[in-house]
């Protein structure tokens, strides 16, 4: 049998960093096992597998499965992968605490438990920030893969010394050479008489968005732009980075403005227009990727290590950087995700996952318990905010419903 291949990641969410992370990943495990189903995550907004396969010249026709409420008990998320004959499990900030204080149990509740365990390779992944809890759990637990690779060198620092974790270092999926397939590579192609000034945000909450327009209004002038275009990589309903940039756009003094929100199935039109920039103002990890990739000028603004390390800088926090900056280069002497997975692949996983920790099903327990009290307390928390006065006992019957997915 050709066998099945698990992909663990946060995949047809509503993210185009995280979609690209999937694309690679799916094309990297056929490179490996060309004759394995792929099996991956998926959160419900599908990308255009079609128009992608079609661009790339190979059929990647990964299967979706959806992940369950992992509601105290359940048992579902750990069975979608029981079957297969490894995963690969990364790509993007799994094992972080910023946005949920149990977030990690949701991705390793992804892993099966069963004996004999199903081997598990953890590539491209950033690790932090982590909870002082979390980095107790990680360390006393031990690495819950058979073989890890880290995406950035604070990362690998971190696992090694605080965690105890044997792990390597590769660069992320989303590279050069992955993104000159898209035809994101090479000199960007500008729009028929127009400047245009790419700009790429996600909310963060010492970020203001009077002086964060004023400083796109700023570098708009300097680079002679006559148009501002704001690229929305992550637009999931409810979320807040189309709302803020929306925010920032309308109090821009640049005329002409332009918003575009990603959707997964239009992921090949959204990367042509981002192709079509001057310059840059960018925020996200992966805008920085492929506005690198074509030699665009960037105005960086960091908010994390990850988006630090990508301009070899260090980490100070928000910074907002009004000069010019060129992204470091890749090391040659680091492989790439993609590459790190096919060799995995290829060379044969262990027979089973002996060298990785599984959770323990007291643990699982326990913390699905107080995530899922922590899932229902947001989401009634919402409800009061936004119904009338008087709704609550309503909000909270319906907050019974929680959907524990990426941290409630």
């Amino acid at each position: 049998m050709a066998g099945t291949i698990g992909l663990v990641c946060m995949g047809e969410a509503g993210n185009l960093g995280d979609d690209l992370i999937m694309v690679a990943a799916a094309q990297s495990i056929a490179a490996g096992r060309g004759d394995a189903e792929v099996r991956h995550l998926s959160f419900g907004r599908p990308v255009d597998w079609a128009g992608i396969s079609s661009l790339l010249a190979q059929p990647l026709r990964p299967v979706p499965v959806r992940p369950g409420r992992d509601l105290p008990g359940s048992r579902r998320n750990e069975l979608l992968f029981a079957d297969c004959d490894a995963v690969v499990f990364g790509g993007g900030g799994l094992l972080q605490t910023s946005h949920h204080p149990h977030n990690p149990l949701l991705w390793l509740g992804m892993l099966p438990r069963a004996v004999p365990l199903v081997p598990v390779l953890g590539v491209g992944l950033g690790v932090g920030p982590l909870s002082a809890d979390w980095e107790r759990r990680l360390r006393r637990w031990g690495s819950p893969f058979d073989a890890c690779w880290l995406r950035d060198g604070d990362s690998v620092a971190f696992s090694e010394r605080r965690l105890g974790w044997a792990v390597g270092r590769c660069h992320d999926f989303v590279d050069r050479q992955f993104l000159d397939q898209f035809g994101v590579g090479g000199a960007p192609c500008p729009r028929a008489g127009r400047r245009v000034l790419g700009v790429a945000l996600r909310w963060w909450p010492s970020l203001d968005a009077r002086r964060l327009a004023e400083h796109i209004d700023r570098v708009a002038t300097r680079h002679g732009v006559d148009m501002v275009h704001f690229f929305v990589l992550e637009a999931t309903p409810g979320g807040p980075d189309v709302e803020f940039s929306q925010s920032v756009r309308h109090q821009l003094a640049t005329p002409g403005t332009e918003l575009t929100a990603y959707r997964g199935q239009d992921i090949l039109a959204f990367l042509r227009g981002m192709v079509g920039c001057t310059a840059a103002v960018s925020m996200k990890l992966h805008s920085n990727a492929v506005w690198a990739a074509l030699g665009i000028p960037l105005h960086p603004i960091s908010y994390a290590p990850k988006t630090a390390a990508f301009f070899g800088r260090p980490y100070r926090g928000l910074e907002v950087i009004d000069e010019v900056v060129s992204p470091v280069g890749d090391d040659p002497a680091v492989p790439r995700a993609a590459e790190v997975v096919a060799d995995w692949l290829r060379g044969g996983p262990p027979v089973e996952g002996d060298r990785r920790a599984a959770l323990r099903l007291s643990h699982r327990l326990r913390l699905q318990a107080a995530s899922t009290a922590i899932n229902i307390g947001r989401r009634v928390g919402r409800q009061l905010r936004t119904q009338p006065s008087g709704a609550g006992a309503a909000a909270f019957r319906e907050s019974a419903a929680v959907d524990g997915r990426a941290g409630g």
